[in-house]
């Protein structure tokens, strides 16, 4: 009986757990395209918040500068990153495209720095006129 009893109660509390919270749909919600390109920037802004900028500033935080961009505020953005993070399959897809638009980033910025690099190695290829009559 006891068994029966313990059984009986862990299959009680796994039909209990639902790891699943849906939350309301938050009255001034952040469309799914306006969080994509919101994601992105603050991914950029957090990337960029070691580099110095043009004033020699280090270590500063921009995302006042992202929530500036798109009028909203923390408030807003964390209400809306609870209901998109309790609909696991939207969040997914937003993040999903972020890493892609991140990653078409990284491509151009390679490819534009490998293009550097074998200008730099190479001066004497590049703009430099050819004459097909030698002197």
């Amino acid at each position: 009986m006891r068994k029966r009893v313990v059984f009986f109660l862990i299959l009680l509390a796994f039909l209990g757990c639902d790891s699943k919270v849906n939350y309301e749909k938050p009255e001034n919600l952040i469309p799914k395209k306006q969080m994509t390109d919101l994601l992105y920037e603050m991914h950029l802004a957090i990337g960029t918040s070691n580099v110095q900028n043009v004033k020699y500033e280090k270590n500063r935080n921009y995302m006042s500068l992202v929530y500036e961009k798109f009028g909203i505020d923390s408030v807003r953005f964390a209400k809306s990153n609870i209901y998109y993070t309790s609909n696991i399959d939207e969040y997914e897809e937003i993040f999903e495209a972020v890493q892609e638009r991140l990653k078409k980033l990284q491509d151009s910025l390679v490819q534009e720095a490998d293009s550097l690099v074998r200008a730099k190695r190479a001066p004497n290829l590049v703009d430099k006129p050819t004459d097909s009559i030698p002197q």
